[in-house]
């Protein structure tokens, strides 16, 4: 057989040969130290959630509730040694693969049951990062598993960034559907809200505004009677409802305590300004403040309702960096409050319910017409430890409004009508400190009676008077008809009327012909 010419073509394929199979390409062989195509993924992603980490730590106060393992100092380090094992990985060194899958698990399942406690959003986010990464780290992972791996982190790194955005702009779009996962809120708009305590209402400012869950309202305050927010602002008004049964509640003496409380538990406070709120002037207040917890700025109104056996507070508060925005609503809403319509206060501890008809004086039978069915009887001790001069004292409670009657008697005498006037209103300049606005003739007994209009001051409180002032024969009366200057418009036509239904006791002739 001779050798074939290097140049002659190759020989012809045999026919009869049975078929073979292409080779395969031969296994990517790893070298022991250096780390897989997912393990360097993994490492990449590790980066990106270090950034994600310090993002957070350089934010001013982002909400979250200090604790060792969400301080800055705690996120610092956790960002450094992601940062350390994922570039370690990313240039396919294995040294730290075994730190890095151990991290993983303790985030897995520690962190993820810590969580879960307080936060399920929470533990979601970290059960989602932690498996996302195992995924990639452990073993040799093949496409599927990089393919699930990746879309997980990507899931983890669309809430990261949106939540960062978030605490940067005040504005969280997705912030509904997270406080849903969470179980805090309804899924419905809030619309009109009804007390449970108390059958108040409160209407929600647009359809953005959700009732939050008793039972999370309540974890997180547990004085909240109801609670709307609307998320993606963090914008809430709360309302804390109290009862003091058979007492009268003062508007400013709430607000006073209220701005004592907000001192007392923030770490700044600023006082901005205190007025009559406007659909309740008599009996509502409306304070703006601002103040920073555990470092949150919070700019706030707070309504404060009082009144005869309640107490509202109102409070509407948003983040200082949206305030602004939402300011309208949080007006509006404290704004819609209205008191309950379908509960009968009780009488106080110090009185009884009136009898039928006219009143009776004790000390002689003159008659006194209660105004209407909202007063009751002071009890004759009470009355009489409070002003031993007291013959008869009616209240009403809901408005804090006294009628109460002095009866006078100089048996022999005849009572000179103008110059017994002139003698209490001697008294009420030396001894009141008031001033008399007006004297004049009573409309309904002009002869006998005169009125005075009084404004005076007592133990802080600005007060406004009527004193009916009567005298025939040996006998004199004052009807003395007063309430505080802030509520006396809307019960002074009743303490007129009092005054000008007051029947002295019938004329003592013999007295009364003297001279």
């Amino acid at each position: 057989m001779t050798n074939q010419a290097p140049d002659a073509p190759p020989p012809e394929a045999n026919a009869y040969a049975p078929p073979t199979a292409p080779l395969r390409e031969p296994p990517v062989v790893h070298a022991p130290d250096t780390a897989t195509s997912a393990q360097r993924i993994a490492g990449g992603l590790l980066i990106v959630n270090a950034v994600f980490l310090l993002v957070e730590v350089a934010l001013p106060a982002n909400g979250r509730e200090p604790s060792v393992l969400s301080s800055p100092v705690a996120l610092t380090i956790s960002a450094l040694i992601d940062g350390l094992i994922g570039t370690s990985l990313l240039y396919r060194s294995r040294k730290l693969l075994l730190w890095a899958i151990v991290r993983m698990g303790i985030g897995l399942f520690v962190m993820t049951a810590q969580a879960a406690l307080k936060d399920p959003f929470l533990a979601g986010m970290q059960f989602v990062v932690c498996s996302s990464l195992l995924l990639l780290l452990v073993g040799d992972a093949g496409k599927p598993r990089m393919a699930v791996g990746g879309a997980l982190f990507g899931i983890y790194a669309f809430l990261r960034v949106l939540g960062l955005s978030a605490e940067l702009t005040g504005t969280n779009p997705m912030a509904v559907l997270i406080w849903q996962a969470r179980g805090d809120i309804e899924s419905t708009p809030a619309g009109v809200v009804t007390g449970e305590a108390s059958h108040y209402r409160l209407r929600a400012p647009s359809d953005r505004w959700r009732l939050r869950k008793p039972e999370a309202a309540r974890k997180t305050n547990p004085l909240a009677d109801r609670w709307i927010s609307r998320p993606d602002v963090d914008a809430h008004v709360l309302v804390v409802a109290e009862k003091v049964p058979g007492m009268l509640v003062l508007p400013d003496a709430m607000v006073d305590a209220v701005i004592k409380n907000g001192k007392s538990s923030a770490t700044a406070f600023e006082f901005v300004d205190r007025v009559p709120l406007r659909t309740h002037p008599e009996d509502g207040r409306l304070v703006h403040t601002r103040s920073t917890t555990s470092g949150i700025e919070i700019e706030s109104l707070t309504a404060v309702v009082a009144t005869y056996e309640r107490g509202y507070q109102v409070v509407a508060y948003a983040p200082k960096k949206v305030f602004a925005q939402v300011e309208p609503e949080l007006r509006a809403c404290v704004e819609s409050f209205e008191l309950p319509t379908d509960e009968k206060p009780g009488l106080p501890a110090d009185a009884e319910a009136l009898p039928p008809g006219k009143l009776t004086g004790v000390a002689t039978n003159y008659t006194l017409t209660p105004p209407s069915e909202a007063w009751a009887l002071r009890k004759r001790e009470v009355t009489q430890k409070d002003n031993p001069l007291a013959d008869r004292w009616i209240v009403r409670p809901d408005k804090d409004a006294h009628v109460f009657v002095v009866a006078e008697h100089a048996p022999g005498a005849v009572v000179d009508l103008e110059k017994y006037v002139d003698a209490v209103a001697s008294s009420i300049l030396e001894r009141m400190h008031g001033t008399i606005e007006s004297r004049e003739p009573l409309r309904t007994d002009s002869k006998n009676a005169r009125l005075l209009r009084v404004h005076a001051e007592a133990e802080g409180m600005k007060l406004e008077y009527f004193y009916g002032l009567f005298a025939r024969g040996d006998r004199a009366f004052q009807v003395i008809a007063f309430a505080r200057t802030e509520v006396f418009a809307s019960v002074k036509d009743e303490l007129l009327k009092a005054v000008e239904t007051f029947e002295m006791p019938p004329e003592n002739t013999a007295a009364s012909t003297k001279r």
